[in-house]
């Protein structure tokens, strides 16, 4: 056990300082971003911006994590990855620095909208094989890749399946490959986007599934639940509700910020407050903050989104 548990201190360290390396290839110009691979960065960006923008034709590609695992990409969609090991984006590093924290050997972590799977394959590394990955994806185009990248992690088990308060045949919209993270059974909030009428969705039918019917048939009890799923979070919470009244997983939901469209965002936090959870932002070291009031911290910010994380209160004293 005192083996395991220096092995798992060990790797986390490796992790936080690949995840730093990220942070700064991210935070660097777009000069030393080129020089550091200067062939890969000028591939990257001259499909995206002579290329996909005249086909529309996406590129597929492999590349190497931060945490040593090869990973499948569409690009354009895949180009933060592609160029620099990970997501770029702050909150999304600031979540790959919290997941490095918590996950350990043994746990299970669900992925609900995993997109080409990037924090499955890292929550993968971290659980070992003594733990499992259960990753959603609704897009069947981006769940072809998420497939193919579980191939990478023996402990992934993937669905095409859209995540819900509803198990039946859904409609859901799946977005040109620029715009592919955008994926959603709700459109309207993009509708009003200055690219939403050249890169328009198509329809596609997806069976719906209920995350309480799921768990409590399969026996898994999750860990870290992370949801990012463009406008469907109180389904998806609305869907989990008689599990998280049992049990205590922790809940990560990527937040929008009002001017964004937050409704269902500000409905599922509602639903999650009922069930005893309390929000909490993660700081530059991975570690949480409470924040009480989420919007307002946003704005306060200056942030369009970020990963909010819930945490049920110990009720019992």
């Amino acid at each position: 056990m005192l083996l395991l548990k220096m092995i798992s201190t060990n790797l986390k360290g490796k992790l936080i300082s690949g995840i730093k390396d990220v942070e700064r290839i991210a935070l660097a110009t777009r000069l030393r971003r080129m020089l550091r691979r200067p062939f890969r960065y000028l591939e990257a960006i001259c499909y995206r911006e002579l290329i996909y923008k005249k086909t529309k034709k996406e590129r597929e590609v492999i590349c190497k994590t931060f945490f040593n695992t090869r990973m499948h990409l569409l690009l354009p969609s895949g180009t933060d990855i592609y160029l620099t090991g990970g997501k770029s984006h702050p909150s999304e590093i600031r979540l790959a620095k919290f997941l490095i924290h918590q996950l350990n050997p043994g746990d299970i972590f669900l992925d609900v909208g995993a997109h080409y799977g990037y924090f499955s394959l890292l929550a993968s590394s971290l659980v070992t094989e003594s733990g499992e990955v259960f990753s959603f994806e609704a897009s069947p185009t981006t769940y072809h890749t998420l497939e193919k990248n579980a191939t990478f992690g023996k402990n992934i088990n993937v669905y095409n399946l859209a995540v819900s308060d509803e198990k039946c045949d859904l409609i859901f919209y799946e977005f040109p490959n620029l715009y592919s993270e955008y994926n959603s059974l709700d459109v309207q909030q993009f509708r009003n986007e200055v690219w939403y009428s050249e890169y328009k969705p198509r329809e596609v039918h997806v069976q719906g599934i209920i995350l309480d019917e799921f768990l409590y048939t399969e026996n898994v009890h999750p860990f870290i639940i992370k949801i990012d799923v463009e406008g469907a979070e109180y389904k998806v919470v609305n869907g989990l509700k008689e599990y998280l009244r049992s049990y205590s997983p922790i809940v990560v939901i990527e937040y929008l910020c009002t001017e964004r469209g937050n409704e269902a965002h500000l409905k599922a936090e509602k639903l999650l407050n009922s069930l005893h959870y309390q929000s909490f932002r993660i700081d530059y070291n991975g570690d949480l903050q409470k924040v009480d009031l989420i919007p307002s911290y946003l704005t306060q910010e200056g942030l369009e989104s970020d990963n909010i994380v819930f945490v049920k209160k110990d009720i019992s004293v």
